[in-house]
This record gives structure tokens, C-alpha cells and sequence, in this order.
């Protein structure tokens, strides 16, 4: 399924902080040590912001991984990790996943190549 962003407002201060802080924890222990990497970083968290505020967006329609719905005495089940608040490989924007593995911020051992 095509990642479409529907969202299309300015993200916060408080957002984008918070949003980093997540990202940091995403790609430890790997640590942003240079300039390109730090825009890639900052890239990628203003894309995942986006990407949960279209997701959040579709609840109205029926919310991915959605296992059960029940209307009387109203009852939703979703899959494990669907909407919990780290960040995991299937819930993060895969333009984000893009940006923070091809500036070598993903997977230890990678950290440092850049200046090979």
C-alpha cells in the first residue's frame, strides 16, 4: 500500500522536539556525527510527524491493523505494536526509514562508514 500523507499542516515546536526524541531513541546507538546526517535526521522526523498526523487522519476510515471491531458494548482489537507510541519498523514512515538508512543512522556497525 502506497504511504499517501493526507496531513498537511505545520508540525510544533513541542512536536518536532518530541518527534526527535523518538527518532533519537529509533536509531540508537547510532549518533549523528556529521552535517548531512543531521539533515537527514531532521528530514526524517518531519516526515514520520506527518506520517502519524495521516494515520491518526484515517481513524475515521478503518485503522490498519485493526483485527476485531464489535458495536454493541462497542470493542476494537489491533495487532501487537500497531498504536504504541516507539517507534518500530512497521509503524514508521517508510520516507523516514529511507532518509535515516541511507545516512547510515540505521543498524549498528554502520555509524562511521561516511568517513571511510
Amino acid at each position: 500500500m502506497a504511504d499517501l500523507h493526507t496531513w498537511s499542516g505545520t508540525p510544533t515546536e513541542a512536536e518536532t522536539e518530541l518527534m526527535a526524541e523518538r527518532m533519537r531513541l529509533y536509531i540508537f546507538p547510532n549518533e549523528i556525527s556529521t552535517e548531512e546526517q543531521q539533515e537527514a535526521f531532521d528530514k526524517a522526523v518531519q516526515f514520520q510527524i506527518v506520517h502519524e498526523k495521516s494515520q491518526s487522519a484515517k481513524i475515521r476510515n478503518m485503522p490498519e491493523g485493526m483485527t476485531g471491531f464489535k458495536i454493541g458494548d462497542f470493542s476494537m482489537d489491533f495487532e501487537e505494536g500497531v498504536n504504541g507510541s516507539g517507534l518500530t519498523r512497521r509503524n514508521i514512515c517508510p520516507a523516514a526509514y529511507s532518509v535515516l538508512l541511507r545516512a547510515e543512522l540505521l543498524y549498528r556497525g554502520l555509524e562511521g562508514r561516511a568517513c571511510l
